[in-house]
């Protein structure tokens, strides 16, 4: 005759596991609200971005400037300059000063392809010093469809408020759209 093996008793009762689940589900909510990136709501179900009224905090200045160039296959125009502390549709936050250069790019292609424009390395902002800033935050898509025209703002940092009127946004060696 066999005799059926005695089972195991757990360390932890039923409640003090349960108990422990439910601190651990409470850490994760808490972490994930501290540290999780921010995203904006889109009221509808496509995810396409809404239209957004934009809070200029402390507003310094703006321009409107519409000159523009061609570069790399596309004709891109400065269309608007403003400078503030802080804009309400900024998703990065930390500088003293921001400088936003309002662009619409449009896709001037032969023949008819996508072409696509490296803000982050091409585009630099001039201060009326000859300084140049990188830029701080991009909204304008880098990819442009053929015979299309996409609008966006590229922010840059600054320490110290700036004349708008000496400024130009530079686009790779030697493309440079003055503001004034």
């Amino acid at each position: 005759m066999s005799e059926a093996p005695a089972k195991k008793r757990s360390l932890l009762s039923y409640r003090l596991r349960v108990i422990l689940f439910l601190i651990g589900i409470a850490i994760l909510v808490v972490l994930t609200l501290l540290y999780a990136p921010r995203e904006r709501d889109s009221s509808n179900i496509t995810g396409d971005a809404i239209p957004l009224t934009v809070t200029v905090t402390n507003p310094l200045g703006s321009m409107t400037v519409n000159h523009g160039v061609g570069f790399q296959n596309a004709h891109i125009t400065v269309t608007q300059v403003m400078q503030a502390t802080s804009f309400s549709d900024d998703i990065k936050r930390g500088a003293s000063y921001v400088v936003r250069v309002g662009l619409m790019v449009l896709n001037r292609s032969n023949p008819q392809q996508p072409i696509h424009i490296d803000y982050p390395s091409q585009a630099r902002l001039q201060l009326a010093n000859g300084q140049m800033i990188a830029p701080w935050l991009i909204s304008v898509s880098p990819s442009i469809l053929p015979h299309s025209t996409v609008s966006g703002y590229i922010d840059f940092a600054v320490s110290a408020p700036q004349q708008l009127e000496g400024m130009a946004l530079v686009l790779g060696e030697n493309t440079r759209i003055a503001f004034s």
